[in-house]
């Protein structure tokens, strides 16, 4: 029985999609969420948010003192946004408190996380909303 062009597709597709799973690569970084009375969310990160890939925030490679979003007068970006999923971290997290977490970076090998270098300072991103600031400590499964 042959295969139609689009159920090709589609099985090239899938076992990309597989391939793309078993090559994750992830980095450790130390992360502070910024308290609301800093600007950082207005409500906290429940239990367990960092871990387990849900919490899929972006990370901007900068100084970790910046708190506004860089825009052009038309109101687009003029900053890299990096895709990441919080894959490890206390089960717990608290506003102010430096802690030790696990990305995932979720669309390795993409260029864009070239630049996640150990020492390398970002912000924590939800949207334009800087929620937190960080640094990575090392590149981990790269």
């Amino acid at each position: 029985m042959s295969r139609s062009l689009r159920d090709c597709e589609t099985l090239i597709v899938s076992e990309s999609d597989e391939a793309s799973k078993e090559r994750q690569a992830h980095i450790e970084c130390s992360v502070v969420f910024l308290p609301e009375s800093e600007g950082g969310r207005t409500s906290p990160l429940p239990p367990g948010a960092l871990s387990g890939d849900t919490y899929r925030p972006h990370l901007v490679i900068g100084d970790p003192a910046q708190r506004r979003a860089i825009v052009t007068d038309h109101n687009r970006s003029l900053e890299e946004y990096i895709g990441v999923a919080f894959h490890q971290g206390p089960p717990v997290p608290q506003a102010g408190m430096e802690m030790r977490t696990v990305l995932t970076l979720m669309y390795f090998p993409h260029p864009m996380y070239d630049k996640l270098v150990p020492g390398s300072t970002f912000t924590v991103r939800e949207g334009p909303q800087i929620v937190g600031y960080g640094t990575v400590r090392r590149r981990l499964d790269c």
